[in-house]
């Protein structure tokens, strides 16, 4: 049996996998997917008629598509901070001109503990009055610098990361994080800040929304000459038309200014990218810091260990790098909660491995791997899920990556339990073995852990 491998397709089109992608992050931002997709869109009609070069063009599109990367660094402070949904309260703060005290006041206590006894949300209240105006730019600090960084690691793009570090800066000064003014401001990141805003408010309220946002923001968050070449733009129902057809990856694929591939030849490429996107999924949560990488690498040394070629235990890595995308559809106070899940709670985290497949299942050469990565809680026994599978049904990828994301997630410790020895962790898997868990996966990891100590070490627990 042969572990199920990527499609006949030699590239994939750089611009589609990452339109793909970016819609993970409009989840962790609590928008629909779709939202980056569209601002993308807003924002390159903006520099089309600025006159961009080129070049200038290309890291505006991927500062578009890319400007929510550092969404998931502060997913757990947002819900700790409010003792609400973090994604609720990003989705709610959208609307919001938190610049302005009042109505930033009435945000905070609108998002305090929401549906608590009284006493309750007045005691978080007062926590997040504690905090002051600080919290605020501490909160875009950690989201706009992680998301620099990361745009800066995917490595293909030069001043892009300084457009999406930027993006909350207002034309006022009286954004975040440096409280930048003017043409202090990035010019791409302007771009940004307005597009996205754009966007939100054409999707909650329609084109009329959106032109009464940029009118009324002219000048304090957004630069006048920009927001005068979007409303020229937008004065004509074709732009709102067009914008209405926006949705999936293939179409903004085409706005790319400088379109290019990413060999499968190769998977050196795809596999950096997928680790990248990785480590966005273990940012949202302190408890599951590195799972994703650590995962795919206990998956791929499984692999390895069970005779499957190089190529295979390469699509296995990708697999376990991708396998938890979902997870930033879910919210933290859910991933963060130190007890059982309730039957709400449990079907909400179980609707993850489904937004992992949504998420990558517009890539058709990989789309193979989305499936497998998707498929890393089916059991043998048909108990798992999302779709209930069972025996040979199981891809042997998932069953590999379900053995390795096991191993992970027991030996290292989460909100509601302690971090498990070997010993203990083994003596829980062990009687899954042919009923939920593949036994020959099973049988690698028990050799792995006993004969290649160094790729199955357990890291030491938090403090």
């Amino acid at each position: 049996m042969m572990v199920e491998t990527v499609s006949t397709h030699t590239d994939i089109s750089t611009a589609q996998l990452v339109a793909s992608l970016s819609r993970a992050l409009d989840l962790t931002e609590g928008e629909p997917m779709g939202h980056a997709i569209r601002t993308c869109w807003i924002g390159m009609t903006i520099g089309q008629t600025l006159g961009l070069s080129q070049a200038m063009r290309g890291e505006l599109y991927y500062a578009l598509l890319l400007k929510d990367a550092g969404c998931s660094a502060n997913s757990q402070q947002v819900s700790s901070w409010f003792g609400t949904d973090d994604r609720t309260a990003k989705h709610a703060l959208k609307a919001v001109n938190w610049s302005n005290l009042l109505m930033a006041t009435r945000y905070a206590i609108g998002q305090s503990k929401p549906g608590a006894p009284w006493w309750q949300r007045l005691s978080q209240i007062a926590s997040v009055g504690r905090r002051g105006p600080k919290a605020a730019r501490e909160l875009v600090e950690m989201r706009c610098t992680r998301g620099a960084d990361v745009v800066r690691q995917l490595g293909w793009v030069a001043i892009a990361p300084e457009a999406v570090l930027n993006l909350d800066e207002h034309w006022d000064g009286s954004g975040h994080p440096r409280g930048l003014q003017g043409e202090e401001i990035p010019l791409l990141g302007r771009i940004l800040g307005l597009s996205q805003t754009v966007e939100v408010y054409w999707n909650r309220f329609g084109p009329g929304g959106a032109l009464q946002v940029a009118r009324e923001r002219r000048g304090t968050w957004f630069d006048p000459n920009l927001v005068d070449i979007f409303l020229a733009a937008a004065d004509k129902p074709v732009y709102w038309q067009d914008l209405s057809t926006v949705s999936g990856p293939e179409a903004i694929a085409s706005l790319d200014p400088a379109p290019s591939t990413i060999s499968l030849t190769s998977l050196d490429q795809l596999l950096h990218i997928a680790r990248v996107f990785g480590e966005i999924v273990d940012t949202k949560s302190s408890w599951t810091a590195m799972h994703s990488v650590r995962t795919a690498r206990y998956a791929a040394s499984l692999a390895d260990i069970m005779g499957l070629d190089t190529r295979a235990q390469q699509e296995t890595l990708l697999a376990g790098f991708f396998h938890d995308l979902g997870k930033l559809g879910v919210s933290n106070l859910i991933l963060d909660k130190p007890g059982p899940l309730d039957g709400e709670e449990r079907r909400q985290i179980e609707t993850h491995p489904e937004l992992t497949y949504h998420i990558l299942e517009p890539i058709e050469p990989i789309r193979e791997i989305a499936q497998v990565a998707a498929s890393h809680h089916e059991r043998l026994d048909g108990t798992g899920y999302y779709r209930g599978i069972r025996d040979a049904d199981v891809p042997l990828g998932a069953q590999i990556v379900a053995v390795a994301d096991v191993f992970d997630a027991l030996a290292h410790a989460r909100p509601y339990r302690r971090q498990l020895n070997l010993d203990e962790v083994l003596n829980i898997m062990r009687p899954d073995a042919k009923t939920k868990l593949s036994p020959r996966a099973l049988e690698a990891l028990e050799w792995g852990i006993f004969h290649r100590e160094d790729q199955f070490a357990i890291s030491a627990p938090l403090t």
